[in-house]
């Protein structure tokens, strides 16, 4: 970090002051029956009151435990972006408990300690994948600066040095982002997710926060404003709030990106997308059959970490849909109750299955598939309303690559949150290697 940026971080955090509150905001934060309904799931709300930082317990909670059948589905998943002449990269926010001040009270049955080394396990496991993406838990240390005190989302900082971070991982020098040649001079503001919640518990909101801000367009790194000088190996950015806070890019995670990287970048990222949200989108827009974005960036937060498998299998079967291969198709009615369809087939043979659900591109949908001894394995496929209508679609697909079971005997499928009836249409690809 500059000398600047150190100055200017010490006097932001002098100049905004602490909520006035006695032990400390109001005790009806630390219990989840006293919280308004819609927070309940998210707490208990821990405080430490010297900093004002606000940990809820979800976020204590963490799933980063990968498996082979999980680790399969990555390295699929890289090699058909490969195959469009794209590489594929990850960008993954890490715990932010892990960034909680060291003195802050936590629960006991919470472990820092394992949380990062499981963090550190999955990033490890990514790269072994073949994926590029940094551990960003090593910067637990920038407690004032990585993450908000009063928000779940990182600082336009925190971004910039995540950026920095994952052209390492991508094995590039640069001759940007070192820390010398980026100066924060401009602010950023902001009111804070988590104190939303002290203002419905406790009838008062906390301060906003001020923090350092870069200014790219003056150092010359946004993509718009540098022409002709940058490479047209464009790059696409997909992911969440993170890289689209309040449906835009307010934390500059695609300005780092174009200064870090030297090229153009565009921002796919869509808030309340989900894992799966934004990155279907996106291959949907068909941009990777032009081959117009040479890398892109995965962003995804740790509360929604890649080891879900039900959300690869979705951007699989997007990517692994084969035009005109040999299927075969049911007609069925669907709607909130489970309908059964009985087809028997080998998963050996049938490499995605899709739903077309005309009318209906949002919601759940809950593929249930039985073999013949009774094993049971249900996949659970998400659409977003969040996502313009102009990129959504009514297929669910799911690929079935290296899933434990092989014959098929029959499959469910419910539409969750659907009422009335609606016909649909089950559709069987087969691997046309096979």
């Amino acid at each position: 970090m500059t000398s600047i940026l150190k100055t200017l971080s010490v006097a932001l955090s002098l100049a905004v002051a602490l909520p006035v509150a006695a032990d400390p905001y109001c005790a009806a934060l630390g219990d989840a029956d006293q919280l308004p309904k819609k927070y309940q799931k998210k707490g208990p709300f821990y405080i430490d009151a010297t900093s004002g930082w606000i940990v809820g317990r979800d976020q204590l909670k963490s799933d980063f435990a990968v498996t082979a059948e999980t680790s399969a589905l990555w390295r699929d998943i890289r090699e058909a972006f490969a195959e469009r002449g794209a590489q594929l990269v990850v960008l993954a926010a890490p715990p932010r408990p892990l960034f909680a001040p060291e003195h802050m009270a936590l629960p006991a049955t919470y472990d820092r300690l394992k949380q990062q080394q499981d963090f550190s396990d999955y990033i490890a496991a990514l790269n072994a994948a073949g994926i590029a993406t940094p551990d960003l838990s090593g910067f637990h240390s920038m407690v004032d600066e990585y993450y908000f005190a009063r928000d779940t989302h990182w600082t336009p900082m925190g971004a910039f040095h995540s950026v920095v971070h994952l052209k390492r991982a991508m094995g590039e020098q640069t001759n940007r982002g070192a820390g010398d040649d980026i100066e924060a001079e401009g602010t950023y503001t902001e009111k804070g997710s988590l104190s939303a919640v002290v203002e419905a518990t406790c009838g008062a909101r906390p301060v906003a926060e001020t923090v350092p801000a870069a200014t790219y367009v003056q150092q010359g790194g946004a993509a718009a404003l540098l022409g002709d000088d940058m490479s047209q190996d464009k790059i696409a950015l997909v992911g969440t709030s993170f890289s689209d806070r309040y449906q835009r890019d307010a934390y500059q995670v695609a300005d780092a990106l174009s200064f870090v990287m030297d090229r153009p970048v565009d921002n796919y990222a869509v808030t309340g997308g989900g894992l799966t949200g934004a990155l279907e989108a996106f291959l949907n827009t068909e941009s990777l059959a032009t081959a117009e974005y040479k890398t892109v960036v995965w962003e995804v937060p740790y509360t929604s970490p890649l080891t879900q498998v039900d959300g690869l299998r979705q951007v699989l079967g997007n990517l692994h849909r084969p035009v005109g291969a040999a299927m075969e198709t049911r007609t069925l009615t669907l709607d909130d109750t489970w309908t059964t369809v009985d087809h028997e087939f080998s998963l050996s043979e049938v490499s995605v299955i899709e739903v077309e659900t005309p009318g209906v591109d949002t919601g759940k949908l809950v593929i249930e598939l039985i073999d013949r001894d009774g094993t049971k394995i249900r996949n659970r496929l998400t659409k977003s309303d969040r996502i313009d209508s102009a990129s959504r679609s009514p297929n669910w697909t799911m690929a079935t690559d290296h899933m434990p079971i092989k014959d098929i005997a029959r499959i469910k499928v419910r539409l969750t949150g659907v009422k009335s009836q609606s016909t649909a249409t089950i559709k069987f690809f087969y691997d046309q290697t096979s």
